[in-house]
C-alpha cells in the first residue's frame, strides 16, 4: 500500500507541488466510493500544497465555467477521477467535453479514471471533442483504459492508481477486538451490478448491502438540501452558497462512520471497487468480485493483487 500511494507521484510531473488549481466535478451524491476518491484527492492536494482557487460539485461546475472564462492561464483545471468516463454516466462526460471546449489554452487534467463505452458511436463523438485539446493529460487506472484513451482521446495518457490511495496511513487500521460480524456482502445494486448466479456459498440476495443501504435517511435528506442549494446557486447573478464546504465537512463524518462499519466485519466480499480499496486502506480482509464490465478485475491486476489479505474471485 505504501508503493501504491507513492505511485500517485506520477501526477507531480504534470501538476507540480504548489500549483494553482481548480477542482471540478466533486461528487454530490451518496456513492461512498466516489467520496473516498474525493477525500483522497483532497489529501493529495494537502500533501502537495496546491493553491485551490475553487472547488465545485458536479452540480455547480457548469456555472463556474460559464462565469470564469477569463481564468488565468497559469491555473490548472483538475477534473475528479473515478469510473464514469464513458456513456454510462453522460452528465460527467459532457462536463469533461465542455471543459476542453471552453478552455482550449489551459492545462487540463483528468484525474485517474476507468473508461467504458457501450456505444462505439458515443466513443467516437466524445473522442472527436476531447482530442482537440492540445494540453490535456488523462490519468487512468488500468491498461485497458490506457489503450482506449491513447487510441482515441489523447496522446498524454498515464497509468496511475486511484486517488483514494492517498488515504493510506490517514485512515485507522482494523483492531481485532472491534470485529463483531463474520462477513459483509457489499454487492452492487445498480447498472454495474454483477450476475452472481454461479457464485457458491452466497447468501440470499436480501442480505446484500450497497452504499445506499449503509447510508442513512439523514444522509439522503442532507444531499437533497444541498442539491436544492445548488439550484439556488445556478440562479444567483453573483456569489455562491458554500455547498462544497458544507459537503466536505459532512462527508468527513460520513466516511468515518463507513470506516467503522467495515472494520466491524472480519471479511468483506464486494463487487464495489472502493469497497475493496477501503478494505485495503483499513487492513480488512477482502474478496473482490468483478462489476458488469471488468473494471474491478483490471484494477486488481494492475494494482492490488499483491496487497495482503486481498483475493479476486473469478466467476
Amino acid at each position: 500500500m505504501n508503493v501504491l500511494k507513492n505511485n500517485l507521484s506520477v501526477i507531480d510531473d504534470v501538476v507540480p507541488h504548489g500549483s494553482k488549481v481548480v477542482y471540478l466535478d466533486i461528487p454530490l451524491h451518496l456513492n461512498v466510493g466516489d467520496l473516498l476518491i474525493y477525500k483522497g484527492t483532497e489529501q493529495f492536494f494537502k500533501e502537495r500544497q496546491y493553491k485551490v482557487l475553487a472547488r465545485r460539485t458536479d452540480q455547480g461546475s457548469i456555472k463556474y465555467l460559464q462565469e470564469n472564462r477569463n481564468l488565468p492561464k497559469d491555473v490548472i483545471i483538475l477534473m475528479h477521477g473515478g469510473g464514469n468516463f464513458g456513456d454510462l454516466y453522460p452528465h460527467h462526460q459532457r462536463l469533461r467535453e465542455k471543459v476542453v471546449t471552453d478552455f482550449p489554452n489551459h492545462k487540463i487534467v483528468y484525474l485517474p479514471q476507468t473508461v467504458h463505452f457501450k456505444s462505439d458511436d458515443e466513443l467516437k463523438k466524445s473522442a472527436e471533442i476531447i482530442r482537440q485539446h492540445k494540453n490535456l493529460t488523462i490519468f487512468c487506472r488500468d491498461t485497458r483504459s490506457q489503450e482506449i484513451l491513447k487510441e482515441h482521446f489523447c496522446e498524454n495518457v498515464i497509468l496511475c492508481p486511484d486517488m483514494a490511495h492517498s488515504l493510506w496511513n490517514v485512515f485507522p487500521k482494523q483492531k481485532k477486538e472491534n470485529i463483531k460480524g463474520n462477513t459483509l456482502w457489499m454487492i452492487r445494486k445498480d447498472i454495474e451490478e454483477t450476475n452472481l448466479s454461479a457464485l457458491e456459498g452466497k447468501p440470499d440476495a436480501s442480505k446484500y448491502e450497497d452504499w445506499k443501504d449503509i447510508c442513512t435517511n439523514k444522509d439522503r435528506n442532507y444531499v437533497r438540501i444541498l442539491l436544492n442549494l445548488e439550484k439556488v446557486n445556478r440562479l444567483l447573478s453573483s456569489g455562491v452558497l458554500p455547498v462544497t464546504a458544507l459537503w466536505g465537512s459532512y462527508t468527513d463524518k460520513l466516511v468515518e462512520r463507513v470506516n467503522e462499519y467495515f472494520m466491524s466485519y472480519d471479511v468483506v466480499v464486494t463487487s464495489r471497487m472502493h469497497g475493496h480499496i477501503l478494505c485495503c486502506l483499513l487492513g480488512v480482509k477482502t474478496k473482490l468480485l468483478d462489476n458488469s464490465y471488468g473494471k474491478n478485475s483490471t484494477y486488481y491486476d494492475a494494482w492490488t493483487q499483491f496487497v495482503p489479505d486481498c483475493e479476486l474471485i473469478k466467476l
